[in-house]
């Protein structure tokens, strides 16, 4: 318990201005890297953070903290959607490996709509930040990892 309260203390204080903020980086970096249209995915991706930091008003500090905590949130309640996506898919089915799924899912469910060890980590006031912006954050998480995730060109040798 004491290491996370260490942890917790050396955690970034979120309020809803610094969430807010960090909302607003998101969004314009999205923004940017639609308009770009520079092939060189480092350049059009500095550009477009660049332009991100400055809307957002927040430092690189605040940032990389911000990036840390929401990305934290958002895999926990990404995690949690695909479990019950699984979930509901193996309802529709038949077979005896539908019944495993479901059942193996069904088990994993209560370990992952605990946001205790999340609370604990950042928070109340901090969970209730999220929860209020929950669909807004993953919207947008999912987005800039797709957008990450499609930007860099691998040469296949």
């Amino acid at each position: 318990m004491r290491d996370l309260k260490t942890l917790r203390l050396a955690s970034l204080q979120l309020s809803a201005e610094r969430l807010d903020g960090f909302v607003t980086y998101q969004r314009t970096l999205l923004d940017e890297l639609g308009k770009a249209s520079a092939p060189d995915w480092s350049g059009r991706y500095a550009f477009a953070h660049a332009h991100a930091l400055a809307a957002s008003k927040l430092d690189l500090v605040e940032l990389g903290k911000l990036k840390s905590l929401v990305g934290d949130f958002c895999g926990r309640r990404s995690a949690l959607a695909q479990v019950q996506e699984r979930i509901e898919r193996a309802k529709q089915g038949t077979s005896e490996k539908d019944a495993l799924v479901l059942a193996r899912a069904q088990k994993e469910l209560p370990r992952l709509e605990s946001l205790a060890a999340f609370e604990d980590r950042y928070g109340k006031e901090a969970l209730a930040l999220l929860q209020a912006k929950e669909a807004e954050l993953l919207e947008l998480h999912r987005a800039i990892a797709k957008q990450e995730g499609s930007g860099h060109v691998h040469a296949v040798g």
